[in-house]
């Protein structure tokens, strides 16, 4: 028996021993809240916690557990609910660690619970400046926290890392990463690797320049700083091709969601967002590195050691913050990566060549790929000062949104949230102003209003094997088990499961808001739940005003967490 089995199954009440879960409660644990490099590399193998934002480093969503079956699915119920008290969009990943479930809010609330019963244990309402509204206008969300040791750390709408005690919700310790009023501000889950908590920037279409940065873990000391946009002179500098050469000091280039790590190759992936500004495009020529694209970054120094762009020179906010998901393609190392350009990338994960690339929702902007996957523009949908362009399709909330997809090495395949909307837009020259929005648009204005689908590609082609269409897009993050089942919720408010390998729609529990969070399982005492956050407001408001999806205008916001299992006696006969 290995220890960390110990430190993180058993206040679930189950180890893992020889492939076969038996009783736990005869092993005392000394520091039950305990987090190691170790747990934390062998995440994908731990049966009863959800350690990670995407639940391993890989950022797959897959969890073994299989207790709820396609065959009792049907039987699920609620077991409690928690009120946030806060009614916003809630974006938060459920985290889990041997019975305590982490859970943040919007406006920076971070809740610990029990996960048996749903009892409030702690509560951390970060101290956010009364004016944090006017730097964030564009949301309030959080996305959630890390661990790392014996603390839970929280990334904050007005730029600080906290580090609070896992057990009490002590400040432990805080750290101003940037200044807010500059439009610098965080709601991403912040990553633990190998003793440093790692955090990226959010509002990249506003007048900034994005960055990453490394964090002590004991300490909160910075230990490296990347900037996602170049200066003149650094690698990548000659892709910023402005005659002043000052746009890269506004060129955007957001990092505001999680990454994902290889232990073997140490090696951290990470999403960077559109240029600044998002639609004119001629204050910047050139690709404008390293936006629109995935960096390979040497998690000790902060390097960036290779790098591939989906969308150069993004004149239509095709943001790539969306997760890389890591798994083995054709034989080679690789990651897996949804774009808002529509396209679905598979991409060689030691060196930053593109394997393949598919469209998986209606694509104009582009007539296609070359044999380096960098697309082929199509000049009719190029943007102008003096003309509005009409049917860009996917639109700016992008054909494959950020919303985290998972994958299931039982089937092979991925599962991928997709919107279809298309967009007019016409461009404006205007002068960026530090914390300012930066758009560079005078007309964004919906084509053809939206609908979404949950599909399902086979990793190894890109070919579609099943899709789920629904009214709506999908705004959810997705769930895989190893039961065969998806999870994934709608902006209406259901959560549903479907069958992995048909897309069969085999139940669904309306929660009363959007939900746009992720779904996480874990065990308590030997018995699996699945968690998931509902709270619609932000995105579902903005889009709908835009017209992309003007039958949510009036949803209802929310903010609470449910939690469902099966009934007693299902539990107990599997």
């Amino acid at each position: 028996m290995k220890k960390r089995y110990l430190k993180s199954l058993g206040m679930s009440g189950l180890i893992l021993l020889g492939g076969v879960l038996l009783p736990a409660l005869v092993f005392p644990q000394a520091e039950p809240l305990y987090v190691t490099d170790q747990m934390l590399r062998d995440a994908d193998k731990d049966l009863g916690n959800w350690l990670l934002y995407g639940r391993d480093y890989a950022s797959s969503r897959f969890s073994p557990l299989a207790q709820i079956n396609p065959t009792n699915v049907k039987n699920l119920v609620l077991k409690w609910v928690f009120q946030f008290g806060v009614l916003d969009v809630q974006q938060g990943q459920p985290m889990v660690n041997n019975g305590v479930l982490y859970v943040t809010s919007s406006f920076g609330r971070l809740f610990a619970l029990d996960g048996r019963t749903g009892k409030l244990l702690w509560r951390y309402d970060h101290p956010l400046p009364e004016d944090i509204v006017t730097w964030a206008p564009t949301g309030a969300t959080n996305r959630g926290v890390a661990f790392y040791h014996d603390k839970v750390y929280l990334a904050t709408l007005d730029a600080h890392v906290v580090a609070l005690d896992a057990r009490t919700g002590k400040v432990v310790w805080e750290t101003v990463v940037d200044e807010y009023k500059k439009a610098i501000n965080m709601n991403l889950a912040p990553l633990p690797v190998n003793g440093k908590i790692i955090v990226g920037m959010a509002w990249g279409d506003f007048a900034s320049r994005g960055f990453l940065v490394a964090l002590d873990a004991e300490t909160g000391k910075e230990v490296w700083r990347t900037s996602t946009i170049p200066a003149p002179g650094e690698p990548g500098g000659e892709t910023w091709q402005d005659p002043e050469q000052k746009a890269w000091r506004y060129g955007g280039g957001a990092t505001w969601l999680t990454g994902s790590y290889d232990p073997e190759l140490n090696l951290l992936y990470w999403g960077v967002g559109n240029p600044a500004p998002a639609h004119d495009g001629l204050v910047r020529p050139g690709d404008n590195l390293y936006s629109d694209s995935t960096l390979a970054l040497d998690p000790d120094t902060g390097k960036i050691q290779f790098y591939f762009q989906y969308t150069p020179h993004d004149v239509w906010d095709y943001d790539s913050n969306g997760p890389t998901l890591l798994t083995d393609v054709q034989g080679r190392k690789a990651w897996l990566h949804g774009d808002k350009n529509g396209f679905f990338y598979a991409i060689d994960r030691t060196n930053g060549k593109c394997l393949y690339a598919v469209p998986v929702v209606r694509i104009t902007w582009a007539k296609g790929l070359d044999t380096n996957c960098r697309p082929i523009v199509n000049p009719e949908k190029l943007l102008s000062r003096d003309r509005v362009t009409t049917d860009i399709a996917p639109s700016r909330a992008g054909g494959v949104p950020w919303y985290p997809m998972a994958y299931s090495p039982r089937t092979g395949y991925v599962y991928v949230p997709t919107t279809e909307i298309s967009i007019d837009l016409q461009a404006r020259s205007e002068a960026p102003k530090p914390g300012y929005p930066y758009p560079g648009a005078q007309v964004i204005r919906t084509s053809r209003p939206g609908n979404g689908a949950l599909k399902a590609l086979d990793a190894q082609t890109g070919q579609v094997i099943w899709v789920a269409n629904q009214r709506s897009p999908i705004w959810s993050g997705v769930l895989a088990t190893g039961s065969d089942l998806v999870f994934a919720g709608t902006p209406e408010g259901e959560f549903r499961a479907y069958h992995a390998r048909t897309g069969e729609l085999l139940w669904r529990f309306q929660t009363g808001s959007g939900i746009h969070g992720g779904p996480a399982t874990f065990l308590v005492d030997g018995k699996q739940s699945i968690a998931v956050p509902s709270g619609g407001g932000g995105p579902s408001r903005i889009n709908a005003a835009r017209g992309g999806t003007p039958w949510l205008k009036d949803a209802a916001p929310g903010g609470a967490l449910f939690v469902f299992g099966l009934h007693e006696e299902e539990s107990v006969a599997h």
